[in-house]
């Protein structure tokens, strides 16, 4: 099937997105199925070495300001491009592109984050090469209502946090949370006013993976995206500084999700139209090999409609997953004026980079 492009991609999306392509044909396909079918899913997930080429070759920061030493890439268009040829890949590894935008958006938003965590924490993110960040919001009685979101007071997360001076004390558990016992820094939705819904009643806290009373539980074995580690988390009196918190305290989830731009989701999609397009391809590649009744079945009608439906379908959802991220990108345009500031061009950037792949 290959990498799909249009007419309105610039020079430098295209670069990106085979610099992408060749980065998952080169080292994540050749290692992911065995990753995959490890029997110890904390054994699944990123590796430092993999993690090391991602960064050189500019994917884990991709959307961190320049002055800080990131990619400066600020079009979600962009990062939904280089999305579905990492996640033709294999998805897990998409979680990188998740950790740039998120620590970029929320430590960038003035309503959140002061300029000295902006500081601390972005050159702490790029300048190591194995930082990844979760964001820890569902638990074992909650999920898709935090989203929604829910304003009754008895939905939302429950893990509940005090403030005791110059520090808050937290108490509950997390599941199902992305990178977790390997992110080193958990963004931490946590209740402050238990008397309010997560409307009014939750802050968000930065909760490094040091921190007193924080330690993990299982792993989530998973039938797929194994790539991903998912894993518990369990606070215990564990104490963060008050000067961890982004935001007022009691801001709300709706108003500390707003900084997100809406843009995770369209990064998530666009990983699973380049998992469709792997499995496309795969299906197509056995249809052409296996022979039955004198032929490959890829020359029977009724396989060949199938193909086609796939093929289709594919198209239509990546035509979706790009017009909104253009669409999000011309709202950004138009209401604060990013743009996108990939400074140089990416010859410039991989001849930076050790790993130094042609474009083609």
């Amino acid at each position: 099937m290959g990498m799909f492009v249009d007419a309105y991609m610039t020079e430098e999306q295209l670069a990106l997105q085979r610099l992408a392509h060749e980065f998952a044909e080169r080292e994540i396909r050749p290692i992911a199925m065995d990753l995959d079918h490890e029997t110890d899913p904390a054994k699944s997930a990123y590796m430092d070495s993999l993690l090391k080429k991602a960064d050189d070759a500019g994917f884990r920061t991709m959307t961190v300001p320049t002055e800080y030493g990131g990619g400066g890439i600020e079009s979600l268009f962009t990062h939904v491009v280089v999305g579905e040829e990492l996640g033709w890949g294999d998805r897990g590894v998409v979680g990188m592109l998740l950790s740039s935008s998120k620590i970029t958006h929320l430590l960038t938003a003035d309503a959140l984050a002061t300029q000295a965590q902006r500081d601390k924490w972005l050159r702490a993110y790029v300048d190591d090469p194995t930082f990844l960040i979760s964001q820890a919001m569902t638990e074992d009685d909650t999920g898709s209502e935090n989203l929604l979101p829910y304003g009754g007071v008895d939905g939302g997360f429950r893990t509940r946090a005090h403030r005791e001076g110059d520090h808050y004390i937290i108490n509950g558990n997390k599941r199902f949370i992305s990178n977790v016992g390997y992110a080193k820094m958990n963004f931490v939705y946590v209740r402050t006013d238990p008397t309010k819904s997560v409307l009014d009643g939750a802050t968000l806290l930065m909760v490094p993976i040091d921190t007193p009373g924080l330690s993990f539980g299982r792993v989530h074995d998973k039938m797929g995206y194994r790539l991903n580690l998912n894993r518990e988390m369990i606070f215990t009196d564990a104490r963060v500084p008050v000067e961890n918190r982004l935001g007022p305290e009691n801001y709300g989830i709706t108003r500390i999700n707003s900084h997100l731009r809406g843009g995770d989701s369209l990064i998530n999609a666009s990983a699973m139209v380049g998992l469709a397009r792997a499995a496309y391809e795969a299906t197509v590649e056995y249809a052409e090999n296996r022979v039955a009744s004198g032929k490959p079945i890829i020359e029977h009608q009724a396989i060949g409609m199938k193909l086609v439906e796939m093929y289709t379908m594919i198209n239509a959802a990546r035509a979706s997953v790009w017009a909104a991220s253009r669409a999000i990108d011309d709202r950004e345009r138009s209401m604060i004026g990013t743009r996108c500031r990939w400074t140089g061009s990416c010859r410039a950037r991989r001849a930076r980079s050790r790993m130094r792949w042609p474009v083609r």
